[in-house]
């Protein structure tokens, strides 16, 4: 999937467990070998850390770097393609990201990665692993690369999954700290993230959820989170509803016609690439089948970057930043977005 720190609207970005999020070095091993994890299903064993890992998009590479793992890999995908505009990386984690090779803005395809010769590979199904191609576990497994999924896109090729949750990240990130050793790194990382989202959820507790729309790509049909993709979750836990909930689905095209029938009363706008953020709501402002919607005529948007709303650790501050957006009254915040 192609989608995607920059926040527009009340409150601006979220700082509470930054310094969980850090990209100080890994501490020693935690743990001994071998250790076992499972991922969409399959168990997955390794006998020592890996020391030649590629990660395959922004999400995977921040979950490996807020880890201190930069030193085991050899190479990243995709991260430069699905940042803002001009500003790919946030700050805290570059210093890091410089130390790793960047292959390839685009996803990575089989020969690049495999002439880096890895014996670890981070990415996602629809992020990188495609099924009925080579670009699979199974296929990798045969040039000796052991992979790793991101726990929710294991709803492409795991029937049955019923929702999302942040826990998915959370799952992602534990694993990890698993499979190098970093288990304590792992877990303080995750426990930031908890007592960030846990703050956020004290604030706009019993108070009524706001219709949310979140707002990918797309001008002749829009792409947009179902039910089965991270945003469901964040705006969840920030206060909302995505009107787009009821679909059992990840990433997925719509109408505008239903978007129109949903009226959402705020919007996320998705910000990676080209159109910029600017430009998507430009064009929401001047599509006549979206400028009369109830977010629209309220100028209620809220930009969230591509690794922000797709698994990774920066998901705990999209949620702080969903709250404060979609209930400033629980914050002592302004309602016009000042």
């Amino acid at each position: 999937m192609v989608l995607s720190g920059v926040l527009t609207g009340c409150g601006g970005p979220a700082t509470t467990g930054d310094a969980a999020r850090s990209t100080t070095p890994a501490a020693p091993g935690d743990g001994g070998y071998p250790v076992t994890v499972t991922n969409c299903g399959t168990r997955i064993t390794f006998t020592k850390a890996p020391t030649r890992a590629v990660s395959n998009d922004i999400n995977t590479t921040e979950d490996m770097l807020a880890l201190g793992l930069e030193s085991h890999m050899v190479g990243d995908f995709g991260v430069n393609g699905d940042g803002p505009d001009g500003k790919p990386v946030p700050q805290q984690y570059q210093t890091a990201f410089r130390t790793v090779p960047s292959i390839s803005p685009s996803y990575f395809t089989l020969e690049p990665l495999v002439g880096l010769h890895p014996d670890f590979l981070f990415a996602g199904w629809n992020y990188g692993l495609h099924t009925g191609t080579d670009l699979t576990p199974d296929g990798l497994a045969k040039f000796g690369i052991k992979t790793l999924a991101l726990t929710e896109s294991c709803a492409h090729v795991q029937s049955g999954t019923g929702s999302v949750s942040i826990d998915d990240t959370y799952r992602d990130l534990t694993n990890l700290g698993q499979i190098f050793g970093t288990q304590t790194r792992a877990r303080q990382l995750v426990d930031s993230m908890k007592a960030e989202v846990t703050a956020a959820q004290a604030k706009t507790t019993g108070l009524a959820p706001v219709r949310v729309f979140d707002y990918d790509s797309g001008q002749s049909a829009p792409f947009t989170a179902g039910g089965l993709a991270m945003p469901d979750a964040l705006i969840r836990l920030g206060g909302g509803t995505n009107v787009f909930a009821g679909l059992e689905q990840s990433w997925t095209s719509v109408s505008w016609e239903q978007v129109a029938a949903a009226d959402p009363q705020c919007i996320v706008i998705n910000d990676y690439g080209t159109p910029t953020a600017e430009q998507k709501q430009q064009f929401l402002e001047s599509s006549p089948i979206t400028r009369n919607l109830t977010a629209v005529r309220n100028h209620c948007f809220l930009t969230l970057s591509y690794d922000q709303v797709t698994p990774g650790p920066r998901n705990a501050e999209a949620v702080t930043a969903i709250a404060r957006w979609l209930h400033p009254d629980a914050f002592g915040l302004p309602t016009d977005g000042a």
